[in-house]
């Protein structure tokens, strides 16, 4: 894959996963602010290479980054992957029942802050019909 085979790649995976790019916000954004050079490559791996791979689907890639997320109590982090979660096709039962899994792993505190972060993404997108 030559270099602007790669870019596309990497803009139309970050985009099916987080959304349009919003100036200014972003995790690549904070990266470009020290180093742009490193953060394009950073970029390019993780989204363009690693993410875009085709041996699992996006949805269960997604549904395992939320599972180490909760696990390591990555909460800002988590909270940007239950939205590419749902964002390529995971229903808000299947990233809740991840998280409820996790508890085996990390705990119940852990588990009740996962889900404490799925409450709100799903609020946020008006997918919660809880209290």
């Amino acid at each position: 894959m030559d270099d602007a085979e790669l870019r596309r790649v990497t803009r139309e995976t970050a985009e099916m996963l987080f959304g349009p790019p919003k100036p200014g916000e972003g995790v690549f954004q904070l990266w470009k602010k020290f180093d742009p050079d490193l953060a394009r490559h950073i970029s390019t791996f993780f989204t363009g290479r690693l993410y875009a791979r085709n041996v699992i689907s996006q949805k269960e890639r997604e549904l395992c980054a939320v599972a180490a997320l909760t696990v390591l109590q990555r909460l800002d982090e988590l909270r940007i992957h239950i939205g590419a979660a749902l964002n390529v096709g995971a229903t808000r039962e299947e990233v809740a029942e991840v998280i409820f899994q996790m508890m085996t792993y990390g705990g119940v505190p852990t588990m009740v802050e996962g889900l404490k972060v799925c409450k709100a993404v799903l609020q946020e997108r008006g997918m919660w019909d809880g209290d």
